[in-house]
Formats: structure tokens, C-alpha cells, sequence
């Protein structure tokens, strides 16, 4: 919960009413100021990182050149001051108070539909391309930092503080914390280069990823461990988390992610250009420039099925595994590999069922076309216990099947976005413990239940992940009204 202020004023001025948030440079009110009787955030800087007389006079410097920047995208400036403290003067920045949900809240609730990610995007490139023509750098991009206040507008906040405490400063402080966040640091950030405007675009890169992904492109278990991937190592291409993703939007973020700033884009402005021509070319709705005024009403929850429906047959290696199993069942049918009375129907049904929800979801398309496949192989494979008996050897094969049967099944489950090559496993594993360890009269009446179960497994799976899709729209909804 957010903890209370009481009699507190800065400046004679500012009363701070509550607590927003915390991070690794200070500590954000809401407040109120008493002279012009309106909302503002004030934010007060970590004594930690304010130690010194050459560190304040920066920050304010700074602050007086954010306060110039005047653009619809980015959170006002009010005032600069200092308020005495017992470990030596705080500075303190108050700003424009900003109604909606930061984007690190939002992506709580999963990442965004493909169209609301990149029209986000665009929105913070605004911000920034004003900015780098006024000739400030951010440093600092990321989900926190971006406040969203309606479906395709922000404000961005933070400007010009984290360069406040760079120059002439330790690059680690004695917490262990990067000046900046370790998973949006540029290489040249790192390794103490010289800075220009290509380092916001490089964080850009990792932002973009994250709203696509819900994750950002570099992840490890330390602050340290996550820099020398920023140095070294290979961003994962976002298509490998997110099928549906359009080739041309990952080429953006791959070029913004260039470890040398020369491979990156020349300006927010071209990388915003890009973004725009990469939906066009993917015959996507087109990205509008925010412009003030009442917003398009939209469904997001539709909007974010038909994303999901359009790009889902994107050649790939999920869509190609379901499509040969529509196939392969259909010609088991034909075949006749079974010799039951129901089978040739039940296989028929599933391939049909397969290509038909492949458009909608690979997952769901394997999960019903393999089985009979597996079921198929399963009967005229010679690992049946009525040809080679509980031999202790076959005994342990079977459970070690079966055991990497749940295993499959679990990680399909599991997976946000794939799974398909889970479930394949899954089926052959299955059926193949089966047909090892129950008699011919069970065999087939277990395969059409699991069959049965494992298609409203992965319906409820589907239905799953279109409820977080909208949650995470609600959270962009709650940026209309007060928090």
C-alpha cells in the first residue's frame, strides 16, 4: 500500500501527501503545492547518489535544461530545489502530477498487442526525438519511466537525471546498482564511452522487446551478468518468444540493438519512420501520430484476437509441425492403420479440428491432429506387453515414457506462446506407455479420453492467455481515471 507523509514540506512550499514509488535515485509524492494549490510529483533524490556539492550543482543544471523541453509526451518540470538533511542537502525535482499507469505496470498483465506495442513505441520515439533535438539525452528509457494516458499516448518521465550523476562519478555505487537499469543500459553506457542520443534508441530496442515479449532481450541472476550481455552476447529474436511478430518489426528492434551505435538508427525519427513502414508492410492498421484530443475507440480484446488470428500462419516451425500433423492424421484415417470402427472418424475429425484452428493457434492445432498420428504408430509398434511380457527392462522403459509424457505436457502448458513440438512429444510418449501397460480393452477408450481432455487442456490453455491479453488492456484503461 502506499505509505502516508504527514508534516512534511519542502521548501515551505511542496507538502507531500503520499508515496508513489521508490527506485534506485530517490523517491517519488504526490504532493501539493501550496502556493498555486495544485497536484504535482515530487520526487526526492538518494542522499546516496546527492553526495557531494559538483553532483548537486549537475542535477540542477540538468534540470533546468528538462525544464525547457516542451512537448505533449513529456511529464513538465516545475521547480529544482534542496532541503536540508542529516546526511547533507537532498535535491528535489517537482513535476508535472501524471494520472495513468507506468508501462511496468501494465506489462503485468502480459505483453501488448502487436499494434498497441509499437503505436507506444512511437509515442516515446516523439518524446525523444524532441528532446535530442534540444540536445538531451534520457539515459534512462524504460517501462517505469513511461507513464501511459490513454491508448497511444505517454509521458515520460526522468529527464536528464540520470546524466546528472554520471559525469565525474563511479559508474557501479556502493549498492551494487548501475546509474541507469542494467536491462535497458546501452554497450557504450557499460564500458563508460562516449554518449550521444543513439544510446536512447538502443534502450528503445530493449523496450520494444519487452512490450512485445513481456520480457526484456538480456535477463540474468546479476546486475553484472546482465551488462556483459549488453556487451557481448546476441539479443534473442523476439519471432522465437512470439511467432505472430512481423519479420520487418523485428528487423527494427535487431538494428536499434546494434552494439556499435553506428549500426543503429541515425535518429528517433527514422527509427519511429521504420517502425511505421514495418506495419505497413505487414498490412497492419497504420500507426497514428498522437495528437491531443479524444482517442479512437477500439476493442483491444478484438483487436488483440485478430493480431494473434493474422499472424499465427506466419511460416514457422509451430505452424509447419501443425500443418503435417493435419495431414498425417487425415492420411492414418485413409490408411486405416487402426482396424476399429471409430478410429477412421476420430482421425478424421482431428485433422479437420487441426486445420481449422491452426489459423487461430498452432498449440491448439497439434494438440488435436498428433494424437491420432501417435496413436497409429503406437498400435503396430512391437513395445506391447502382450508380445514381450513385465520383463523389469520394458517395465522401466514404459514409466520412463510415461514420466516424459507429464513432463511434455507440463512444459506446453507452460509456455506462453509455443508448445506445439511439447505436445508432438507428448502424444508419442503417451500413447506409446499405454499400449505397453493397459490390456486391448482399455487401450483405445483411454487414447479418445486423453484425446478428449487434451483438447480442452489446450482450449482452456488459449482461452487463458486471451484473458491476460485483456487484463493487460484493463491496465491500460485505468490510465483514464484516478489512481
Amino acid at each position: 500500500m502506499e505509505a502516508r507523509v504527514e508534516d512534511t514540506v519542502l521548501g515551505d512550499r511542496y507538502e507531500l501527501v503520499e508515496k508513489l514509488g521508490q527506485g534506485g535515485m530517490g523517491t517519488v509524492h504526490r504532493g501539493v503545492d501550496r502556493r498555486l494549490r495544485r497536484t504535482v510529483a515530487v520526487k526526492q533524490l538518494s542522499s546516496v547518489l546527492a553526495h557531494d556539492p559538483q553532483s548537486r550543482a549537475r542535477f540542477r543544471r540538468e534540470a533546468h535544461a528538462a525544464a525547457a523541453l516542451n512537448h505533449p509526451a513529456v511529464a513538465t518540470i516545475h521547480d529544482v530545489g534542496e532541503e536540508p538533511h542529516p546526511d547533507g542537502p537532498r535535491p528535489y525535482l517537482v513535476m508535472e502530477y501524471v494520472q495513468g499507469a507506468t508501462l511496468a505496470e501494465v506489462l503485468q498483465g502480459g505483453p501488448l498487442p502487436v499494434v498497441d506495442a509499437i503505436n507506444t513505441a512511437c509515442a516515446v520515439l516523439d518524446a525523444l526525438r524532441h528532446s535530442h533535438e534540444c540536445g538531451i539525452v534520457h539515459r534512462d528509457i524504460k517501462p517505469s519511466n513511461i507513464m501511459l494516458t490513454g491508448p497511444d499516448t505517454v509521458k515520460v518521465l526522468d529527464f536528464g537525471i540520470a546524466k546528472a550523476f554520471t559525469e565525474n562519478a563511479t559508474r557501479i555505487t556502493g549498492s551494487g546498482a548501475a546509474i541507469g537499469t542494467p536491462a535497458y543500459l546501452s554497450p557504450e553506457q557499460i564500458n563508460g564511452s562516449e554518449i550521444d542520443h543513439r544510446a536512447d534508441l538502443y534502450a528503445m530496442g530493449c523496450l520494444l522487446h519487452e512490450l512485445l515479449t513481456g520480457q526484456p532481450p538480456f535477463r540474468g541472476e546479476s546486475p553484472f551478468s546482465v551488462m556483459h550481455q549488453h556487451l557481448f552476447a546476441a539479443p534473442e529474436p523476439v519471432s522465437l518468444l512470439r511467432p505472430q511478430i512481423p519479420p520487418a518489426v523485428e528487423a527494427v528492434i535487431l538494428r536499434a540493438l546494434g552494439k556499435d551505435p553506428k549500426e543503429r538508427f541515425a535518429d528517433a525519427g527514422q527509427m519511429r519512420a521504420a517502425l511505421v513502414d514495418a506495419l505497413t508492410q505487414a498490412s497492419m492498421p497504420t500507426v497514428q501520430a498522437p495528437t491531443p484530443g479524444p482517442p479512437a475507440t477500439r476493442s483491444d480484446a478484438r483487436t488483440a484476437l485478430r493480431d494473434r488470428f493474422r499472424f499465427s500462419l506466419r511460416p514457422s516451425a509451430d505452424s509447419a509441425l501443425a500443418l503435417l500433423g493435419c495431414l498425417l492424421s487425415l492420411l492414418c484415417a485413409r490408411g486405416r492403420l487402426v482396424d476399429t470402427a471409430h478410429f477412421g472418424w476420430v482421425a478424421i475429425a482431428a485433422g479437420a479440428v487441426g486445420l481449422v484452428t491452426l489459423p487461430w493457434s498452432t498449440r491448439l492445432s497439434c494438440a488435436v491432429s498428433w494424437g491420432p498420428v501417435a496413436e497409429a504408430l503406437a498400435v503396430n509398434s512391437e513395445l506391447r506387453r502382450a508380445y514381450i511380457g513385465w520383463h523389469h527392462s520394458y517395465v522401466a522403459i514404459a514409466a520412463l515414457l510415461a514420466l516424459a509424457a507429464a513432463c511434455c505436457l507440463i512444459s506446453a502448458a507452460r509456455s506462453r506462446e509455443r508448445g506445439a513440438g511439447s505436445l508432438v512429444a507428448f502424444w508419442f510418449t503417451a500413447t506409446a506407455s499405454i499400449w505397453y501397460f493397459l490390456d486391448d480393452l482399455h487401450k483405445l477408450f483411454v487414447f479418445y479420453l486423453l484425446l478428449a481432455l487434451v483438447a480442452v487442456a489446450a482450449v482452456s490453455w488459449e482461452a487463458v492467455e486471451f484473458v491476460r491479453h485483456r487484463a493487460g488492456d484493463r491496465g491500460r484503461r485505468r490510465a483514464f481515471g484516478p489512481r
